[in-house]
């Protein structure tokens, strides 16, 4: 793949983290964000550590397949196994971003529990790729929050293994992860998410203010 390329994604991604980070997804120096070119195995993740109200091309780095650092020093994400993971499964996934909102925080504590969130009967679900009508769901895991990152992936292959639609998950208390086959699809897998989010956090609190309880 052609430097121009590089590029190209590299600036599309960097475009990517300052929306997200305007939108109050990624507060403080957390969240991170990765990409792949088509063909590649090598992974362009951020680094640990960045305000990414300031991210910049520089701030990525590049990872192989088992995360580690491709001649570079610097530290990537704590998280990046679970970039890897994605990668690894998936041969079209082109890029990886992970987020923490106020609501995919609040509703994966509150659904640790039950583990799994159902998105059901929004128009919105279509955004998401491969989903044509209104008239389904879509089932979001939520694992607990673990700094063992192995045994964390280990946990999510295994629930995949069962459930090859999943597009998203999350962490309680922590944040959600999605992808897409290329950075604009990743963008609007989180939008679809968060806004989902916080229609579903919004209705249940109505319901419960009604005494409908939540299900």
């Amino acid at each position: 793949m052609n430097t121009t390329t590089t590029q190209s994604w590299a600036t599309q991604l960097v475009e990517c983290v300052h929306f997200l980070h305007q939108k109050g997804f990624a507060p403080a120096t957390s969240s991170n964000y990765s990409f792949r070119l088509p063909g590649e195995s090598k992974i362009h993740i951020s680094s640990s550590g960045v305000d990414k109200g300031v991210f910049a091309e520089e701030h990525l780095m590049q990872v192989d397949l088992s995360g580690q650092p491709i001649n570079d020093p610097r530290k990537p994400s704590a998280e990046t196994l679970l970039h890897t993971m994605i990668y690894q499964r998936l041969r079209e996934v082109g890029c990886v971003l992970h987020t923490h909102t106020v609501y995919n925080t609040t509703l994966s504590a509150i659904f640790e529990e039950k583990k799994n969130l159902r998105l059901e009967g929004f128009e919105v679900l279509k955004g998401l790729s491969g989903i044509r009508t209104h008239d389904t769901f879509v089932d979001v895991p939520v694992f607990p929050n673990s700094q063992d990152m192995p045994a964390l992936s280990e946990a999510i292959e295994a629930y995949w293994n069962d459930h090859p639609e999943m597009k998203g998950f999350l962490l309680a208390g922590h944040g959600l992860y999605t992808w897409g086959k290329n950075i604009a699809e990743a963008k609007r897998h989180i939008e679809v998410f968060e806004f989902l989010f916080e229609c579903f956090y919004k209705m249940h609190i109505f319901k419960q203010a009604q005494g409908l309880g939540i299900p």
